[in-house]
């Protein structure tokens, strides 16, 4: 009987097939995801990906399904990619009838998903919900190191900021459950990575139960109303099932990093290194 060793791209595979397969898959997916044009600010900055990814999965144990805790995740996920049903993604199947359509809270703007946390009518909320953000991650960092006398590194970071930026992290940021390196790197040198991690997840969670509560579930009643004053049904809306669709606004021309696979796969094959991390490290 013959002896094959499987190879990658040149490089023998000693561990098990199946499972390196399927962590190629789940690179891929990653990598995917990452190089999106509307993820280029977090390959320009430092993301904490190993932080990020375990808020998101928080809710689910590997050894049990629930469909309160896949649901929560499901939202998460939206949240993350950027693909929850603002005005301007209904209009993607919806244009004939969402065409014109502006923020239903202001009035002023188009309602894109940074509009939702940044609309005028949302700002008090939103202030709010930052500031018992960070009274919350005080307390639970305290609860892990009660010698802590100086939080002002902590205040300084621009994730309490909760307009949008381009280019640096702001609140805007942790809505999406994003966790910035620079927070994770300040946590670390005041408690454990495990502690860390904890704080993170319940930070995280904090925010998602606020906004939801707070800002998202209201917006979406609110433009219930304003669709059932003008008569607007589910089947009403079936008429105005759009062929037509927005223009591509992607930029062609986008000379921001893209990762290659290849080079995150090889760090894994030669070195043992955690994939996910090599992504942080890119930008480092």
């Amino acid at each position: 009987m013959m002896k094959v060793l499987p190879c990658w791209n040149g490089i023998i595979i000693e561990n098990k097939l199946r499972s390196f397969l399927k962590s190629i898959c789940n690179y891929k997916g990653l990598e995917k995801f990452v190089n999106l044009n509307r993820n280029s600010k977090y390959r320009q900055l430092e993301v904490d990906w190993t932080s990020t990814f375990s808020c998101l999965n928080c809710d689910i144990n590997n050894n049990e399904t629930s469909v309160s805790s896949s649901k929560t995740k499901a939202q998460k996920v939206h949240l993350l990619i950027e693909e929850i049903p603002t005005i301007e993604q209904m209009k993607k199947s919806l244009l004939d009838l969402y065409d014109g359509w502006m923020c239903p809270i202001c009035g002023l703007q188009d309602k894109t998903f940074n509009h939702v946390w940044t609309c005028s009518g949302h700002y008090d909320i939103i202030n709010n919900i930052r500031d018992n953000t960070i009274n919350n991650l005080l307390t639970w960092i305290l609860e892990y190191n009660d010698n802590i006398q100086d939080f002002n590194a902590l205040m300084a970071l621009n994730i309490w900021d909760i307009s949008y930026d381009p280019k640096v992290f702001t609140f805007v940021d942790l809505i999406k459950e994003i966790i910035p390196m620079s927070l994770s790197e300040l946590l670390n040198s005041w408690t454990t990575k495990k502690n860390v991690v904890d704080a993170l997840i319940q930070m995280r969670q904090f925010i998602f139960n606020e906004i939801f509560e707070e800002v998202w579930i209201p917006r979406c009643s609110h433009l219930k109303e304003f669709e059932r004053s003008l008569g607007l049904t589910k089947k009403k809306k079936l008429e105005f099932k759009s062929v037509r669709s927005l223009p591509n606004n992607n930029n062609s021309n986008n000379t921001t990093i893209q990762y290659d696979s290849l080079d995150s796969v090889r760090n894994y094959i030669y070195f043992g290194k955690n994939i996910i991390e090599f992504y942080t490290n890119l930008t480092s």
